[in-house]
């Protein structure tokens, strides 16, 4: 049986990057590979590599995060294996650019192959460096939601009559959720049933400071901190409308969860968002305040709308982010680089 080392920067906090890994893991491993998967947020996670290391002889490593990976990445008993890595977006969209350009550089030429979740990533990353463009390959996320009844109103605040934005987030700067707050409250002067919900970890001290301040101002936004993943759907299923406005993403997971349930979207038309949907069809792409306003106040005076844009994006999920596509992708490069570590000589 095949052995792979999985390692990610994250697991304990519900983010993009590690339900991400956590889907991974689990859908791969029911394929019957034996994978062994160290998370960085653990406090002795040096320690564990090591062990791992000593104990098992592996085939492959699959790596999240370039830049977070490059910690890893010279493991003496690891460096020579194939590296499969995936992107995540913070990475691509700001590490390959930034003052950590050459070590997210670096890591991404050591991999075999380099997943990203759209075409936008990967031209960013060819653009960067030409000779990353053979190992470049595309795979979009894949939702797999845990199924939970809608989440009582009342236990929220909201009544019946509320029409409620979803904002499945953590709180970090690029997460631009001052557009988001500045947006929905020119709707809300025109129409006191908007609420809106922020989930998600307060990931950046100051940041959440600065959001949770402005929400203390507005009596219809309400922050509900982290929720385990497996009780997200529940609130999903209760709102309305979800809501993307980061400045730049990977892929907002988040969104597609909520989507996958029926709901419409308003997103910021910025990487790792443009391109998910057709505009006016699944949701709406938004570039201000005043557009997000404007496409808000559509959906909230239009309930037919609402419905037939939110059928719209659960039949977009399913045809292009099944997580057994994912899954199937993830597994044919499993197999190639188990190939060329096998191969004598």
């Amino acid at each position: 049986m095949a052995r792979i080392l999985m390692v990610t920067p994250l697991l304990k906090s519900q983010r993009g990057n590690s339900i991400t890994a956590a889907r991974l893991f689990n859908g791969l491993s029911s394929k019957g590979y034996a994978i062994d998967l160290l998370s960085m947020d653990e406090p002795d996670w040096q320690l564990q590599l090591d062990r791992y290391c000593h104990t098992n002889s592996y085939d492959m490593v699959h790596g999240f995060h370039a830049l977070q990976f490059s910690r890893v990445a010279h493991h003496p008993a690891i460096k020579d294996l194939p590296l499969l890595l995936t992107t995540t977006g913070t990475d691509i969209n700001y590490d390959l650019t930034g003052p950590h350009k050459e070590p997210t550089l670096q890591t991404l030429l050591k991999a075999s192959w380099v997943v990203v979740f759209n075409e936008d990533l990967g031209q960013h990353i060819s653009d960067t460096d030409n000779r990353l463009q053979s190992r470049l390959t595309v795979i979009p996320q894949g939702v797999d939601l845990p199924t939970r009844p809608p989440a009582s109103r009342q236990q929220y605040g909201l009544s019946e009559t509320d029409v409620v934005f979803i904002i499945p987030s953590g709180l970090r700067p690029v997460k631009n959720l001052d557009l988001a707050l500045d947006g929905l409250d020119i709707a809300q002067r025109s129409h006191p049933s908007l609420s809106l919900l922020i989930l998600g970890a307060a990931i950046d001290s100051a940041y959440s400071d600065h959001i949770k301040s402005r929400l203390n101002q507005l009596p219809w936004a309400h922050y509900l901190d982290e929720i385990p993943h497996d009780e997200i759907g529940g609130i999903m299923q209760m709102a309305d409308i979800v809501l993307n406005t980061s400045l730049a993403e990977g892929q907002p997971q988040g969104a597609l969860e909520a989507m996958s349930l029926g709901k419409p979207c308003i997103l910021t038309a910025v990487p790792g968002n443009l391109g998910i949907i057709e505009n006016g069809i699944d949701g709406y792409y938004i570039n201000s305040a005043r557009e997000l306003a404007s496409a808000a106040m559509q959906l909230i005076t239009a309930p037919s709308l609402r419905t037939a844009m939110g059928s719209a994006a659960r039949q977009l999920v399913i045809e292009c982010y099944s997580a057994e596509k994912e899954l199937a992708a993830y597994a044919q490069l499993y197999e190639e680089l188990i190939s060329l570590q096998n191969t004598p000589g």
